[in-house]
């Protein structure tokens, strides 16, 4: 081993060993899968959070063989699909970005949580009068939070991935018809 950032590299291929990618399905299958496997990434992440930094540091190149393997495996997703070649490999970068991007972001906030010895909604708790007051003078934000004040915070989250990937693969998908 040559140095830390090697070592580094061999632990988060490690860790992307345990991500089950599946089989290449169909033509119309291929969005399914897609999703099953960006949800299985973030939740690595999310149990794994000290390998946030290091997928963005890395600027999402991987040659370990478990990280290849996921991304042989979602781009064989892409082909499937029918994404012209040339568009298969931007269709996975813009994947990983969207997943490894909001993954960083939430382990990062749930670090944050963790260090403060609450539970997550012992939290939200705590600063949702200050967010409030704040929220006091902006109407359309006040209103969107209090919308969802009773949802479980972790409920919160899964639907805002779901939400937000669901809108990539849908810009995605119509480059199937162009």
């Amino acid at each position: 081993m040559a140095n830390k950032d090697e070592l580094i590299e061999l632990v988060v291929d490690d860790v992307y060993g345990e991500l089950d990618v599946p089989s290449v399905a169909g033509r119309d299958q291929w969005r399914a899968t897609v999703v099953r496997t960006a949800a299985d990434l973030r939740a690595m992440v999310l149990r794994h959070p000290w390998i946030a930094p290091e997928l963005s540091q890395v600027g999402l190149v991987h040659i370990g063989p478990n990280a290849l393997r996921t991304a042989s495996g979602l781009l064989a997703r892409f082909e499937a699909a029918g994404f012209p070649p040339d568009e298969t490999e931007r269709a996975l970068g813009t994947l990983m970005a969207y997943v490894v991007g909001i993954a960083t972001s939430e382990a990062a906030y749930l670090s944050l949580i963790a260090r403060s010895g609450r539970t997550e909604q012992e939290w939200v708790a705590e600063v949702r009068p200050a967010f409030d007051e704040a929220a006091r003078t902006h109407p359309p934000l006040r209103e969107a939070s209090s919308a969802r004040q009773d949802a479980h915070p972790r409920q919160i989250r899964d639907a805002d991935f779901a939400y937000g990937l669901e809108r990539v693969l849908d810009g995605l998908a119509a480059r199937l018809g162009a």
